[in-house]
């Protein structure tokens, strides 16, 4: 990783990569000011400083759709890189996904239709007409671990890829408390009941504006009896017959490995 500040390009919806001997990181801003050149970057700094804890601050830019990215670099989806790129490094490209799109659909106000700008002080974008402060959206989902004595409710959905089950996960409604939400969403997509709810943890996921909050529920009652508009399947598993399971930097992941560390004698 480059101990230079990072710099975060988009084109559309694709992150750029620098691509060195067979791995990739992200760029820092002198190698993007040289590779692409101040006057492809001019007018496309989008106004907010994305920070992780233990990595540098980076600059961000979004550019049109169809950037062609130059030699020694790629230009990758985010889901992508996902898998490519350190813990921080996704950390703070998928924070500035999140407020690239922020800016970009921000533009106008949604009261009154006039011109939007980036506030001085708050981290929104304020009405030049009206005064509104716009915020970046954040969508609150609960993510849950079902457990069973030794058994652990893992579900699969078709746009997981080949052989993946996770944990149960769903997005709260407005009105709604998380603790509600874990009980609706499970009930609905495999027909069980839980009880005993604990807090876990929780972890943004940019796809595309989500917190995901984490919690471990005791089975109570109901046999699996999955939406199939929700999930293709649904089981019981135990920790010797484990499917496969998430990224390892997933709080899904997370929430399985302490079953795991938890059952194990």
């Amino acid at each position: 990783m480059s101990p230079d500040p990072w710099c975060i390009v988009f084109s559309g919806s694709r992150l750029l990569l620098r691509t060195l001997d067979g791995g990739v990181r992200l760029p820092n801003h002198e190698e993007v000011l040289s590779d692409l050149g101040a006057d492809r970057l001019a007018g496309t700094r989008v106004p907010a400083l994305i920070t992780v804890a233990s990595g540098p601050s980076a600059a961000t830019f979004g550019l049109g759709d169809d950037v062609d990215a130059p030699a020694g670099y790629a230009f990758e989806n985010l889901r992508v890189a996902y898998h490519l790129l350190t813990r921080d490094e996704f950390r703070a490209a998928g924070t500035a996904r999140q407020k690239v799109e922020w800016y970009r659909t921000n533009g106008f106000c949604s009261r009154c239709g006039s011109v939007n700008h980036k506030h001085p002080e708050h981290e929104a974008m304020s009405c030049t007409a009206c005064g509104q402060l716009h915020f970046a959206r954040v969508a609150p989902a609960v993510i849950v671990l079902v457990q069973r004595d030794r058994e652990v409710l893992l579900g699969r959905s078709r746009h997981f890829m080949e052989g993946v089950y996770s944990t149960l996960a769903g997005f709260v409604e407005p009105g709604e408390s998380l603790e509600e939400c874990i009980h609706r969403e499970i009930e609905e997509e495999v027909g069980v009941r839980v009880g005993n709810l604990r807090y876990f943890s929780s972890q943004p996921h940019p796809f595309p504006n989500s917190l995901m909050v984490g919690f471990i529920a005791d089975w109570i009652s109901g046999e699996i009896r999955i939406d199939p508009v929700e999930i293709e399947d649904a089981r019981w598993f135990t920790t010797d017959d484990l499917p496969v399971l998430p990224h390892p930097m997933s709080i899904a992941r997370s929430l399985i490995d302490d079953f795991v560390r938890r059952t194990i004698p």
